[in-house]
């Protein structure tokens, strides 16, 4: 794409994103947005006990067959841990969902239970009832679509305002503060090998990606005076709890419409414009986004930020990616 062309494309989204936030913060002052009851009530697996909850799962059905997921009640679901850490002492996606049930009003799975096994963790939660968004966007007219983008923005701003604690490495979350740095996942880190680290900090997750643009840029002959070497991994905005899985077969619509994120397993620390390069990845692939619909990829910046030079910057250096 032509510089000014890419440049006009960058300010209108910027400026729609600007209205669509000076919106959200208006209607936040009105009507506050409310937790779904469900998810503060009881739930009908409350009077089991854990030995009996593990021997409800080993012939539940599977709620979906390519999926790990079963359901173990009418009401609950039991999923378990994807850490890619062998030893991890918690399961990172139940810290995840426990952290937006308590800081936010975006609707999620509650978790209800965790159970630790021999290599892993069986997490509880909530079933949610409902269709997901993939098998009803292609019903959906433009302007239910735009309603569900200005939505799904609402969702991931109050995402980004859930910092990492100080000291805090990027990655998966871990149930202390201060826990160990973890394996990381994310199609950021590209299709060959989608997991890298662990990074005790920031700084060293920059430095990992800055030493992979050298080596691509040392392979494609790029002079050493020129310019690029210059342009180095953006970390000038803190890390924030990154879902980086939004895709429609990820979303539930469930009673009145109202639209449920699932699926934590990649969600992290990560600089904000992961979102953003993750979902705009996952759109690129009707398998994984759930839709062809070409709205759909001109909507991702909306809802994400339309962080265009991190995405150029990212498939500059791609080459080294693949790279082990």
């Amino acid at each position: 794409m032509h510089p000014s062309k890419e440049t006009s494309k960058w300010l209108i989204y910027t400026l729609l994103g600007i209205i669509a936030d000076t919106l959200d913060t208006v209607l936040t002052a009105i009507a506050p947005p409310k937790r779904p009851q469900r998810s503060v009530l009881p739930s009908d697996i409350d009077n089991f006990s854990n030995a009996e909850l593990l021997e409800l799962s080993e012939n539940a059905p599977k709620v979906h067959p390519d999926a790990g997921v079963v359901k173990l009640t009418s009401g609950t679901v039991a999923k378990p841990s994807q850490d890619m850490d062998e030893d991890a002492p918690d399961p990172s996606e139940a810290t995840a969902l426990d952290l937006v049930f308590s800081e936010t009003t975006i609707p999620v799975p509650r978790v209800r239970r965790v159970l630790r096994r021999e290599w892993d963790f069986l997490i509880v939660m909530d079933y949610i009832d409902g269709p997901t968004l993939a098998h009803v966007w292609p019903t959906l007219p433009k302007w239910r679509k735009c309603l569900v983008a200005f939505t799904l923005r609402r969702y991931v701003r109050q995402l980004r305002r859930l910092q990492a604690p100080p000291g805090a490495p990027p990655g998966p979350l871990s149930a202390s503060a201060q826990g160990p740095a973890r394996i990381c996942e994310s199609p950021v880190f590209g299709q060959v090998q989608s997991h890298r680290g662990p990074f005790a900090s920031y700084a060293e997750l920059s430095a990992f990606f800055n030493d992979r643009h050298r080596r691509a840029l040392d392979a494609q002959g790029v002079p050493q005076d020129d310019p690029a070497r210059k342009d180095l991994f953006d970390d000038s905005e803190p890390l924030v709890l990154t879902h980086q899985d939004l895709n429609l077969r990820n979303i539930v619509v469930g009673d009145g419409g109202r639209l449920w994120l699932v699926d934590w397993a990649w969600a992290g620390y990560f600089p904000p414009w992961f979102e953003y390069v993750a979902t705009q990845r996952q759109s690129e692939d009707a398998r994984i986004s759930g839709t062809d619909d070409e709205f759909w990829k001109v909507l991702v910046p909306f809802i994400c930020g339309p962080y265009f030079r991190q995405e150029k910057w990212l498939l500059r250096m791609s080459q080294a990616l693949y790279w082990i």
